[in-house]
């Protein structure tokens, strides 16, 4: 009897560890999520430029670096890896980790959201866009697809025109 209240107080314990460990980790958000919101409260603050604002579907968020020699090789090293019918995780986590081992090369990150508005007259319009966005998770830069292939080669750096242009 002596036992089994025991192993009813352990279980219980356990049971409530195992509870407030996993709420923990439902709290924290992704790098992914937090930058969606940021995009999804940048756009939302601009209701004039994106009536009726309707997300659709975000791309994949792809870290830009400086372009220099040392950043090329790498990413053109994880390029190749990526590519391959068997890429190794060991050596994408490996190439990644390079790239992160100077922070002053990283920009921010690049991502490409799909959405809907609607305007005055009841159109509905499909846009995508491409959000460049920095270290802070700040919207920094919007592009719209015809200038994607202009600028994806280049090294670029933004800066803000306007305090809002941040928010």
């Amino acid at each position: 009897m002596r036992r089994l209240r025991i192993f009813m107080l352990l279980f219980i314990g356990l049971a409530a560890v195992a509870s407030c460990k996993q709420e923990s980790k439902k709290q924290v958000a992704t790098t992914d999520e937090i930058v969606q919101q940021s995009i999804k409260n940048w756009i939302e603050n601009r209701k004039d430029e994106y009536p009726n604002y309707t997300p659709k579907e975000f791309g994949e968020l792809t870290p830009r670096y400086k372009f220099n020699s040392r950043t090329h090789s790498i990413e053109v090293a994880l390029y190749n890896e990526k590519a391959k019918e068997n890429p190794n995780q060991n050596t994408i986590d490996s190439l990644k980790g390079m790239l992160n081992v100077n922070s002053s090369d990283f920009l921010g990150y690049t991502i490409t959201h799909r959405f809907t508005t609607k305007g005055i007259d009841g159109e509905v319009k499909n846009e995508e866009k491409l959000f460049f966005i920095d270290s802070q998770f700040r919207v920094i830069t919007v592009l719209n697809s015809d200038a994607w292939d202009l600028i994806m080669d280049k090294e670029l750096f933004f800066r803000p025109e306007t305090a809002d242009s941040v928010k």
